[in-house]
């Protein structure tokens, strides 16, 4: 960080000039006490012995002085005059007060520098310090890894040898040339093309940083712009179909030529793609209130035992028809404090997501354990598992694995869990069971800490 560096001696520099200053004045004082020695010799030979005691104090103050004025220069911003009584107490005590004043602006220089230090290796936006040859001065610890390459490799060098990017080498030269600060570029970075956006901002009187670039990721915001357009592709897909179908089985409705029974199961597919479009829209609607943090949540102490029975009871009939059981949870499972309402619903879509990967005649394993202070209750299947690439996306609106059942799901019930949980101060976390399927592990705080529900106030 010669950059840095450079600020560090500066302090060190402007202490040495006042060292050196107040050395020639220490000399002329030498100087001004041995011409003194030399006149009173003359004319008094006889009273040298006198003279020499008389002086003596005044030549070593001066001496103790001097030396104090080198240490000053030097490395020890600590050193000061002994001796602050007798002739020379006014120079002694004016060195001193000057020696304070250097040692207390080099600390705060010293403060600013590691404060300096600390904001710029602590930013996560890439930045680095050029002089007026582009050649790179100081680079943070993002920048070094936005660059895949250490300190060493690119202070010193040029900015073109670094960044190996002509947009960006034209942006600092612009900002160079003292037109004032150019206008933010955005430029695909490196092989990967990572979409950064650069800022190129002149250092006046910056000594040897002369400009400084600033570099911003743009990776996370075209994710959620791509979140975004994912989101609106599958919301119209999932209405479309239903919608179609309703159409389709209206239209045949109305031509008049279907035999009784057979109206009636028209009328009752009908019925299902109503209740699937109402079923979709509600799960939107309740995963927009969760997020925006509009949910209101009722902590009390809930039996995870009791949760995960109600839960179960609520998805008999399908566990039934795909002939899939339910085993455990096994032992005694500690209280939490959460919202009974969610805890069931947090239980149920795990329950609802593995009974779709489960084969017919297999078992879904639910355990409960006490990880204090947080319980942990973790839901297996026997299905095929989850790709590697995916493990981190199950969790996602509308995310879908190919081997689910094809039951009309919109792919929201895991997000739905994944943002309960969290409105509780919990966590979850996917994994692929060895020799089993997928693992979903929810982790719940014994004592809330989640948002509570607000009671609003009469007016």
């Amino acid at each position: 960080m010669s950059g840095l560096a450079g600020r560090a001696a500066l302090a060190s520099g402007i202490a040495g000039m006042l060292a050196a200053a107040a050395a020639a004045v220490v000399a002329a004082t030498v100087g001004d006490a041995v011409w003194i020695t030399i006149t009173v010799l003359v004319m008094g030979g006889g009273s040298y012995v006198s003279v020499l005691l008389l002086l003596r104090p005044v030549e070593v103050s001066v001496r103790e002085t001097a030396e104090a004025a080198r240490a000053l220069g030097g490395a020890s911003l600590s050193a000061r005059a002994i001796r602050t009584t007798g002739p020379t107490a006014e120079l002694t005590h004016e060195f001193n007060v000057m020696a304070a004043a250097i040692e207390a602006s080099s600390r705060a220089i010293a403060a600013e520098h590691a404060r300096l230090e600390a904001a710029l290796a602590a930013a996560a936006d890439a930045i680095m310090a050029v002089d007026n040859a582009t050649d790179v001065q100081y680079a943070n610890p993002a920048a070094l890894a936005l660059l895949g390459m250490d300190e060493r490799e690119v202070v010193g060098r040029t900015l073109i040898e670094s960044v190996r990017d002509y947009e960006l080498d034209a942006l600092v030269r612009e900002a160079l040339a003292g037109a004032g600060t150019p206008p933010a570029t955005v430029v695909s970075f490196g092989r990967e093309r990572t979409p950064l956006r650069a800022l190129a901002v002149p250092v006046a009187e910056g000594g040897s940083w002369a400009a400084l670039l600033v570099l911003v990721d743009l990776s996370p915001v075209q994710r959620v712009d791509h979140v975004r357009r994912d989101f609106i592709s599958n919301v119209s897909h999932e209405l479309r179909t239903p919608i179609a179908s309703i159409g389709a089985l209206v239209e045949t409705l109305e031509l008049g030529d279907l035999e009784p029974d057979e109206q009636a199961a028209f009328l009752r597919r009908i019925r299902e793609q109503v209740e699937r479009m109402a079923l979709l829209t509600n799960e939107l609607l309740d995963l927009s209130r969760i997020e925006s943090g509009a949910i209101h949540l009722e902590p009390e102490r809930v039996d995870l035992r009791s949760a995960v029975a109600e839960a179960q009871a609520g998805l008999a009939p399908r566990l039934e028809a795909h002939n899939v059981r339910i085993d455990g949870p096994e032992g005694e499972a500690p209280p939490v404090e959460a919202d009974r309402t969610a805890a069931v619903r947090i239980v149920s879509n795990l329950l609802d997501n593995a009974l779709k990967f489960s084969p017919e005649g297999s078992a879904i394993t639910i355990a409960v354990r006490d990880e204090d202070p947080l319980v942990a209750v973790e839901v297996c299947d026997d299905g095929p598992g989850i790709a590697a690439q995916d493990l981190d996306r199950v969790f996602e609106r509308f995310y879908k694995a190919e081997h689910s059942r094809a039951d009309g799901g919109a792919g929201l019930g895991l997000a739905i869990v994944k943002h309960l949980v969290q409105a509780h101060g919990g966590t979850v976390a996917a994994r692929n069971e060895s020799g089993r399927g997928a693992a979903m592990t929810v982790r719940l705080p014994k004592r809330f800490v989640g948002r509570e529900a607000r009671v609003p106030t009469q007016a």
